[in-house]
């Protein structure tokens, strides 16, 4: 999608590196937070202009968006803030995407979205788009009807920033989230892992309908038992803990974000057999910036979609291919267990 791409929350976290990538790729863009003085700050193209806007503000919100193509959106938490952000980008016919891993949040923009006459993809960032892609090539791959979907996460050496810890802390916060102790056939053999009503539970089905979605994370066993019954715990202990989430600094160092490690296998099942993909490397956060310029940059249709349904899967898998991002097919379980 070409013309100017706008980013509000231009100054968090994880908008300064959407910008940092939009002035690398020297494309014409309109950054947008509350702060002009942050802004001027920022890293900056030619072609890059600034805007103060407050979410709140909808005659702001309009105007930020005049002549702007596609709308990249990292201000959070969404299920607080998101709504009005995303009606003024449909309101305004300007496409809509951003970086959220909230599940209700994501729910609620499939339903109200859902006959746009623009694309509106919520969830393009590092919590659901090599889930969600991953999963569309392997039940490519598998052919026919796909009866099981496994998106199964490991996480190493990985500090969260103080808007991804405000947004879980308000996922875990609501009644009734359960965590499930289970286990899970990953790289090298079975693995402890904890299942949660991750994002791909809501995107997957749309694209491989009929198929269960498992989404679970990768712990050591002692932790397993800890980690269920922390989520009663943080829903209990919720509005003392968003005190301390404040404290957090706002995000890990360019150092730090580099030292941790992901591997996400993503499997395809049916009575037939088996496909799967991995995708692996580093930096969550700047591959998020990579996913939500590049997703600006080839977003198409109309009305609320999913990564996989408004992209084409591998094409954009292969694009955003890096260092910090990469994935293969898994020939056979034989190698899914041994490598």
């Amino acid at each position: 999608m070409t013309g100017i791409i706008a980013l509000l929350g231009a100054t968090g976290f994880t908008g300064r590196l959407v910008a940092a990538e939009l002035a690398a790729r020297s494309r014409p863009c309109r950054l947008g937070a509350r702060s002009l003085d942050r802004l001027s700050r920022l890293p900056r193209g030619d072609r890059t202009e600034t805007f103060s806007v407050d979410v709140n503000d909808r005659a702001r919100l309009d105007r930020f968006l005049e002549g702007a193509n596609v709308l990249i959106n990292t201000v959070g938490p969404f299920k607080e803030l998101g709504l009005p952000v995303v009606e003024a980008a449909v309101r305004n016919g300007v496409a809509y995407l951003d970086s959220t891993g909230e599940p209700n949040f994501m729910e609620e923009v499939y339903r109200r979205f859902r006959d746009s006459p623009v694309p509106v993809v919520p969830a393009c960032g590092f919590d659901c788009i090599p889930g969600d892609l991953a999963a569309a090539v392997a039940a490519a791959d598998l052919g026919g009807a796909v009866t099981e979907v496994g998106v199964h996460y490991e996480l190493r050496g990985m500090l969260p920033s103080r808007g991804t810890a405000r947004s879980a802390l308000g996922m875990l916060g609501e009644q009734g989230v359960v965590l499930t102790r289970t286990r899970v056939r990953f790289i090298g053999g079975e693995r402890d892992a904890i299942e949660w009503a991750g994002g791909e539970r809501l995107t997957i089905p749309r694209h491989v309908p009929g198929a269960r979605v498992r989404v679970t994370m990768l712990v050591p066993a002692l932790l397993v038992p800890g980690l269920a019954m922390g989520a009663v715990a943080i829903w209990l202990l919720a509005p003392a803990l968003r005190g301390l989430v404040n404290l957090m600094p706002e995000g890990p160092s360019p150092g730090l974000r580099e030292m941790g490690r992901y591997r996400i296998l993503v499997e395809a099942l049916s009575p037939a057999g088996r496909a799967a993909v991995l995708c692996e490397g580093s930096d969550p956060y700047g591959v998020t910036a990579r996913f939500l310029v590049e997703a600006a940059e080839r977003i198409r249709g109309r009305g609320a979609m999913t990564p996989a349904e408004a992209l084409d899967p591998e094409s954009f898998l292969e694009a955003v291919s890096s260092k910090a991002f990469r994935w293969r097919r898994l020939i056979d379980r034989a190698e899914a267990s041994t490598r």
